[in-house]
């Protein structure tokens, strides 16, 4: 038997929920919201690619491999930080997930007032779990 301490730390210690690309999706954008970098890093494969919204300081090219993807973030979450921000609304709207084998493809909206968030995450399934192999954000005006 565990005692409490020693259960609590390695439920602590537990890689994020990726048996399947729901769950997968849904502890990703928890981790988001929270602007948690290291559980926010876990997510992605080694050869990420994704297109960031355009608008700011983003990349107007895709963006190739983890690190590359991380260090965005990572910069975006820090801007936000210096702001005072210390958490994101991110509500997945009309969210679809299309499993194709060991792919699966997360659409879903981000509703912004008069701005609509698109949003498409592929996972690709490694091992048992599920990572984000690539990601495309952008926005449109209502």
């Amino acid at each position: 038997m565990l005692v409490p301490w020693v259960a609590f730390v390695l439920a602590a210690a537990a890689p994020p929920q990726t048996k399947t690309p729901e769950l997968t999706t849904a502890a990703f954008l928890e981790a988001f919201s929270a602007m948690d970098q290291a559980r926010f890093d876990e997510f992605f494969a080694p050869d990420v690619t994704m297109f960031f919204p355009g608008g700011g300081s983003n990349p107007r090219t895709r963006v190739e491999g983890r690190e590359a993807v991380l260090s965005t973030f990572h910069d975006f979450f820090k801007m936000l930080k210096e702001q005072g921000t210390t958490s994101l609304d991110i509500a997945p709207q009309d969210q679809r997930v299309q499993i194709i084998g060991d792919v699966a493809v997360v659409s879903f909206g981000l509703d912004w007032g008069d701005a609509v968030g698109r949003r498409s995450i592929v996972l690709r399934k490694i091992g048992e779990e599920w990572r984000i192999a690539h990601f495309h954000a952008s926005t449109v005006d209502k």
